[in-house]
Parts: C-alpha cells; sequence; structure tokens
C-alpha cells in the first residue's frame, strides 16, 4: 500500500480499492487498451480477486482527476527482480488520450521511485505502440535494448522497445 496518495498537477495516484473493479474493469477491458497488455484479465471478478492477493510486491493504482474525482486510468508499479529498480505499466481510459495524463502519472511514479530510494526504472512497450513510447521518451526514458511479449488473448507476440532511466 502507498504510504500517501501521489499527488500531481492534475491527478492523484492512490490504492486501487475494491470498489474501483467497476472502473478499472472498463479500462482494462477496452479493446484498444488490451490490445498491448501482456497481462490481460478476463473479467471484473479476475480484477476483485487481485485484491485477495497478499502476495503482491508493488502497488495498484488508479488516476483520479482532482477537479472530478473521475477514475481516468491506472498504474502500476514497484520492485523487479532488482529490489532497486522498478518497473511499471499504466492504462488510461480512451476518451482521456492525447492530454498528457499518461506522462503525468510516469513522471509522478519516477518522482515517488526516487523519493523512495529508487534509481533505476524500467518499462516495455510494443514498438508499434508509438504513443506509450513517446511518453516514456518523455519522461526521460531511453530505448536500452529489444525484447518481444505474448499477448495471450490476442496470441500475438509483440516485438517491444525496453525503455529504461537512471537517475544519479
Amino acid at each position: 500500500m502507498l504510504p500517501n496518495n501521489i499527488i500531481s498537477e492534475r491527478l492523484i495516484l492512490r490504492d486501487m480499492m475494491m470498489d474501483d473493479s467497476k472502473d478499472v474493469w472498463e479500462i482494462w477491458s477496452n479493446s484498444e487498451n488490451e490490445r498491448y497488455m501482456s497481462d490481460p484479465v478476463e473479467s471484473q471478478d479476475e480484477i476483485v480477486s487481485i485484491f485477495d492477493t497478499d502476495d503482491r510486491n508493488g502497488y495498484l493504482t488508479v488516476a483520479i482527476l482532482k477537479d472530478t474525482d473521475e477514475i481516468i486510468g491506472t498504474c502500476c508499479f514497484g520492485p523487479t527482480d532488482r529490489n532497486d529498480e522498478w518497473g511499471f505499466g499504466y492504462s488510461i481510459r480512451q476518451e482521456h488520450w492525447n492530454k498528457g495524463y499518461a506522462t503525468e502519472i510516469v513522471k509522478s511514479v519516477i518522482e515517488f521511485g526516487y523519493s523512495s530510494g529508487i534509481k533505476d526504472f524500467i518499462a516495455s512497450c510494443a514498438i508499434e505502440n508509438t504513443a506509450s513510447g513517446k511518453v516514456m521518451e518523455k519522461c526521460g526514458m531511453y530505448i536500452d535494448h529489444k525484447g518481444s511479449f505474448r499477448q495471450p488473448k490476442l496470441d500475438i507476440v509483440y516485438e517491444s522497445n525496453v525503455y529504461k532511466l537512471h537517475i544519479d
């Protein structure tokens, strides 16, 4: 759980709660969002079951507009196999794309991680997902290497860029 909400200019990132499952399902099940997810969910019930899992080693958050309290996105982040490096992924409700919210979320997560002693960040996205690639670059990340991942629902293997950031 987050020690405190993460607050940016227009957003509040707070821990995902059971009552958020409908909004999270609407975001994650949107075909355009789901298209590039390496771990899509099958149902709202599956999202609810995530809350029952105590072995999470990171943060599951929702992004809320400060001025309306609307949930417009999600962000999952936390340690990778290395405890000194954080990975993250995010989804934005489609009607809120191209408004800078993804960039604001990622920058906020990086700032929070850095203030918690984390200096290395990593994220991957499909090469054809150019919008997410631009978000990474706007946040100071660079392509470290190429990779791939399988989207299990669509049974598609995507070539991906793996972005990294090191902050001294």
